[in-house]
């Protein structure tokens, strides 16, 4: 049984993809999924079960990750979600608050803590 997470990556630089997702898939823990764009992205939202978003806070057009990862926590809510960016203007205290935020660059070990908090984050409080 594959008990793997299922991660949308959201990016508009191909090299960040396809680096992050290289990374991801090395640790055998997740299977990604890599979206160009807000539009690619929302539609792999409406097409799979997605666990985890990693989206980038600057794409084109006038959707930012932020607003996708608003969009989707309000569709599934315990999607867990990391906001990535290196516009040095944007803040974490912009994201959703369960939200992890990275700033770019970042190393691959800071990135898996970043989305396992995010995981831990999302789940429902069972207390």
């Amino acid at each position: 049984m594959d008990t793997r997470k299922t991660l949308l990556l959201v990016d508009d630089d191909p090299m960040v993809l396809e680096s992050i997702d290289l990374l991801l898939c090395q640790t055998g823990e997740f299977h990604t999924i890599r979206a160009h764009g807000v539009t690619g992205a929302l539609s792999h939202l409406q097409q799979a079960r997605i666990d985890v978003i990693v989206a980038d806070v600057i794409l084109a057009g006038s959707t930012t990750g932020i607003d996708l990862c608003r969009d989707a926590i309000a569709r599934y809510p315990t999607l867990a979600i990391v906001v990535i960016t290196a516009d040095n203007e944007v803040h974490g205290g912009e994201i959703p608050a369960r939200g992890v935020f990275l700033r770019k660059p970042f190393g691959g070990e800071t990135l898996l803590d970043a989305i396992h908090a995010a995981m831990q984050r999302a789940q429902p409080d069972t207390r």
